[in-house]
């Protein structure tokens, strides 16, 4: 007790001599800082910490295969990829589906299936790591692409990497064909149950673009799953499946030659490849209407026009465009504010965007009232008319941040960056990312303008679906109202 009561006045009596020797002592640092006026800047040195931009590197392989990589900034996950450059529009009258196929059966694999992928013990099964190193397998496609992709930890890169190999590359088998066509029925029972708007975007497509290449519908004929047989999938994958179209990719990796020993080992099945790999049939624009009369009481109608491909340098314009028009989310986009804030018959309204290799499509969608259908799709074409017309300067800035915010949002995301990075490859030949900030920044109201008067002028894609369809304003009256 003693102690403890001596050792506290020790040290009240040392802050006491030191508060008294210190205490007028101006040149102190605390002095100064105690005594310092509120309103004046500390003298303080400070240093801006700058992220250093994303290293990309770009190999091909001997057999014609590109590899790119991602450089690892800082101890991550590994994320892994392998882009096809084969989608829906590949696909033709006797293979439609084959996509939808092999996005169902991914897993079912001569060396895989869905049991060894989820199995926990991988003493035996090489495929178990993926959940015992908390990895991750999804596979998906599009109109133009096909992209499978993992991630796992470091130590696990090698057997992960073989394994979506196998999935992405190997010839489908009778039993995967088999499970397929189960799958692919239950696909489609449970669009037609749910009604998410694919079937919508199928017509809209259809109507734009035929009934072949980007007229294709996405998951393919419901009539031509029974035609989906083992033979059918490995004469699609042996169509379109060509070393030039395979990109595989990796991020956060710190050696990039590794990797490509890696995929060059891994790959090594593949030969080089003489003949030139099968071209896409240009994409056709040929627009007109559709109209899907329904017992609804709601109608949702799309009007669309012929717009510019991914390469496009106009294509950031029409990014912009879609942000101030309304896109999902977007309180203060036009649509929000000129429409949804003030007609209560309007249940939603926004932008829509498309954009392929060799096309593209803008415009909006509108769902409301079928009583007022009409007065939708005036209204609606009213606001698009509008952004022929000087843009407040706020507005577009306002438009503009939002577009940066989501695009360096979802680039923040390692797979989704890495997903985006190896698209840009395919698209333009080299990874762009680092430019997204600056080609937004660069539009202006005048080339938003410009744009969207060219836009009306040419012929429009009319979808229309729901309740007094039939009422809407005849194609040849909607053609004058643009004017």
């Amino acid at each position: 007790m003693l102690s403890r009561v001596s050792g506290r006045q020790s040290i009240s009596l040392r802050k006491f001599f030191f508060d008294v020797v210190y205490r007028d002592d101006k040149s102190a640092p605390l002095y100064q800082v105690a005594r310092r006026d509120p309103k004046s800047p500390l003298d303080t040195q400070t240093q801006q910490i700058k992220e250093s931009e994303i290293k990309y590197e770009v190999s091909k392989l001997p057999n014609g295969v590109t590899v790119l990589t991602e450089q690892a900034s800082h101890p991550s996950r590994v994320d892994l990829g392998i882009l096809l450059n084969v989608g829906a529009r590949d696909e033709t009258s006797e293979t439609s589906g084959s996509l939808l196929a092999i996005k169902n059966t991914y897993f079912k694999t001569i060396i895989n299936t869905n049991e060894t992928i989820n199995q926990q013990d991988f003493i035996n099964h090489k495929s178990g790591v993926i959940q015992m190193s908390g990895g991750d397998f999804e596979m998906d496609y599009d109109q133009e692409t096909s992209y499978f992709k993992a991630h796992s930890l470091s130590h696990d890169v090698v057997d992960v990497f073989k394994t979506i190999v196998d999935c992405a590359l190997e010839p489908k088998s009778v039993v995967s064909a088999s499970v397929a066509q189960e799958k692919n029925q239950g696909t489609h029972k449970l669009e037609e149950q749910l009604n998410t708007g694919e079937k919508f975007n199928e017509t809209i497509f259809k109507t734009a673009f035929g009934q072949e290449g980007l007229g294709n519908p996405l998951r393919g004929y419901k009539k031509n799953i029974g035609n989906l047989s083992a033979y059918t999938l490995q004469k699609f994958q042996l169509e379109n499946i060509h070393p030039s179209k395979i990109i595989v990719t990796a991020g956060g990796v710190y050696n990039h030659q590794e990797f490509v020993n890696l995929a060059a080992e891994t790959l090594s099945f593949i030969p080089a490849s003489k003949s030139e790999p099968s071209k896409r049939v240009q994409a056709q624009y040929t627009g007109g209407e559709v109209r899907n009369l329904t017992d609804d009481s709601e109608i949702a109608i799309a009007l669309l026009f012929p717009s510019v491909a991914w390469n496009s340098n106009e294509l950031p314009i029409y990014q912009v465009l879609n942000t101030l028009l309304g896109s999902e989310g977007h309180g203060q986009s036009i649509i929000q504010r000129n429409l949804l804030s003030k007609h209560s018959f309007i249940d939603s309204a926004t932008g829509l965007n498309f954009n392929f290799s060799d096309a593209g499509l803008f415009g909006f969608k509108v769902i409301g009232s079928a009583e007022k259908g009409a007065d939708l799709l005036r209204l609606t074409l009213e606001q698009l008319k509008g952004l022929a017309n000087a843009i407040p300067a706020d507005q577009l800035n306002r438009a503009k941040s939002l577009l940066k915010n989501r695009v360096f949002t979802a680039l923040e995301r390692p797979d989704d960056r890495l997903e985006e990075a190896v698209k840009s490859l395919n698209i333009f030949n080299a990874v762009k990312l680092n430019d997204y900030g600056r080609l937004i920044d660069s539009v202006t109201s005048a080339q938003i303008n410009t744009v969207v008067a060219n836009l009306l002028r040419k012929t429009p894609t009319l979808v229309a679906e729901g309740g007094l369809a039939n009422r809407l304003p005849s194609y040849d009256q909607i053609l004058n109202q643009l004017k």
